[in-house]
């Protein structure tokens, strides 16, 4: 019976689990998203004052799910997909996991799942969270943040999509750059640096803004706020194929750079 045969996906998933759970600085970063977000949903409730008759002007969604905030959450779960990546390469320990499956299609495949229900579970509680500390601190001038109400739902489970996605990069990147500190600098560029100078206007681009996850997620759970002086975001139907874009896009980055340069 050869290897392939030997180890079925399922050990390949539950040997991908125990390394990830082997890094523990990793749920250390994790766990201070949830925090910086929580924290993010309380500060920015806590200080709306909204005066009689003027609550349509305000999108309660806006303060559970501010987009600087998520995107620094995003950009936390796409450092865990680059030390996950990253953390197996530069020790050489990539290699003893290919001798024991040269198939490097099914590794990908098993540490690109772990990693996405990993980020899922961390995004769910992250945007729940953040919904019930908003709800808390808005209750008797806003409403419209509870999970019964569909735009609250929608927004949840969009932002907890977030992190799965930015992870997906994260390992694309990782795979791509290698070095741990390297890939880090370079996700942080893309993901977070890059988008606040094309909606400043610096570089000229702004258009490009809307190719940006960030501009997609507000699109679809409509998590901007009222004010007019918003960076462009792309039409709905544009927003889901841009979401479902990146992380395939990543995964493609990953697989392809793992199986044309050596381990």
């Amino acid at each position: 019976m050869n290897t392939l045969t030997q180890v079925r996906f399922h050990h390949l998933f539950g040997a991908e689990w125990i390394k990830l759970r082997s890094l523990r600085s990793n749920f250390a970063i994790l766990a201070f998203g949830v925090l910086f977000a929580a924290v993010g949903a309380w500060r920015l409730g806590g200080h709306v004052r909204v005066a009689p008759g003027a609550a349509g002007s305000f999108n309660p969604l806006s303060y559970p799910f501010d987009q600087l905030t998520w995107g620094f959450v995003t950009v936390l779960a796409a450092s865990f997909g680059v030390l996950a990546m990253t953390g197996e390469l530069s020790t050489g320990l990539i290699r003893t996991t290919l001798i024991a499956v040269p198939d490097r299609r099914r590794v990908i495949a098993a540490k690109s799942l772990t990693v996405a229900l990993v980020m899922l579970v961390f995004g769910l509680i992250t945007s729940f969270a953040s919904l019930y500390i908003a709800r808390q601190a808005l209750t008797s001038q806003l409403s419209g943040l509870s999970l019964s109400d569909g735009p609250a739902l929608r927004a949840a489970l969009l932002s907890a999509a977030l992190p799965v996605l930015g992870s997906q990069i994260g390992l694309g990147i990782g795979a791509l750059i290698r070095h741990p500190l390297a890939a880090v600098g370079a996700t942080w560029g893309l993901l977070l640096l890059l988008p606040m100078l094309l909606s400043s206007g610096t570089l000229g681009l702004g258009v490009i803004t809307e190719a940006m996850p960030l501009s997609a997620w507000t699109t679809l759970a409509h998590t901007a706020p009222t004010a007019t002086n918003q960076s462009p975001t792309p039409p709905a139907g544009l927003a889901l194929t841009l979401l479902l874009a990146w992380p395939l896009a990543g995964i493609a980055v990953t697989a392809t750079t793992m199986a044309s340069r050596d381990a």
